[in-house]
């Protein structure tokens, strides 16, 4: 899909200039590698929660155990819920590499905030799109749990922009006012709900194990509401 060059001319343009708004706080520098000591907690449901800590409803349930004897528990990382996994009761290094593959597979945290300019779109023209990353790579140093560390960091972003059309972008964009590699032209106005894929890259230290983790993903949203240019242009 082509994208419309930015400048316009007569009302369009005042309109641009005006509402060209960044969503949420500018982007931060790049912050330096985080540590942080893994906090083991029993869950009283085998359910995963949202991305605060909190339940989700419906309840969203883990897979079944690998055995009658495993436990499930919440993940948290300097108060980060990080994700719920099955432990057994004797962590061999067959089960230190599943747990994980299982921390890594849908991990909540690190993450991203998504963030668009301008703030309401205009049918027919580009709007940008970039994601704020948690600071990473995260080293989550073993604490209560078992003898395993893990190190995760955001690799990339995938993006829909709900408007039916095929196909994702990826990539982290470029914070505003510089031109951002994510943009999308919206064909109809509309609130559309955007979703930015998460891709995790990670790595685990178990004993004398180093290795590379399969990469997993969490999914953030953003809404972004779309005006039609002629509605305005008459409104004015």
């Amino acid at each position: 899909m082509r994208i419309p060059s930015r400048p316009l001319v007569g009302l369009a343009a005042v309109f641009i200039a005006t509402a060209v708004v960044v969503t949420g706080p500018p982007a931060a520098p790049a912050a330096a590698d985080t540590t942080c000591t893994q906090d083991w907690r029993p869950a009283p449901v085998a359910a995963y929660l949202k991305p605060d800590g909190s339940p989700t409803d419906p309840s969203v349930p883990l897979p079944a155990a690998p055995s009658a004897a495993h436990r499930a528990f919440h993940v948290f990382c300097a108060g980060h819920y990080v994700n719920t996994v099955w432990l057994g009761p004797s962590v061999t290094t067959h089960e230190a590499v599943r747990v994980a593959v299982q921390l890594a597979a849908r991990a909540g945290y690190p993450s991203v905030a998504p963030r668009v300019n301008p703030a309401r779109g205009l049918t027919g023209l580009a709007s940008w799109f970039w994601a704020e990353p948690d600071p990473s790579p995260v080293r989550m140093v073993a604490g209560n749990g078992p003898a395993l560390d893990v190190e995760l960091r955001v690799q990339t972003v995938r993006w829909k922009f709900g408007d039916g059309t095929s196909g994702s972008v990826s990539g982290l964009g470029t914070p505003f006012p510089a031109p951002s590699p994510v943009a999308h032209v919206f064909e109809r106005k509309g609130t559309y709900t955007i979703e930015a894929q998460v891709v995790i890259a990670g790595r685990y230290w178990f004993e004398e194990l180093n290795a590379s983790l399969p990469n997993g993903s969490n999914t953030v949203t953003l809404r972004h509401d779309v005006a039609e240019v002629r509605s305005l242009l008459h409104e004015g």
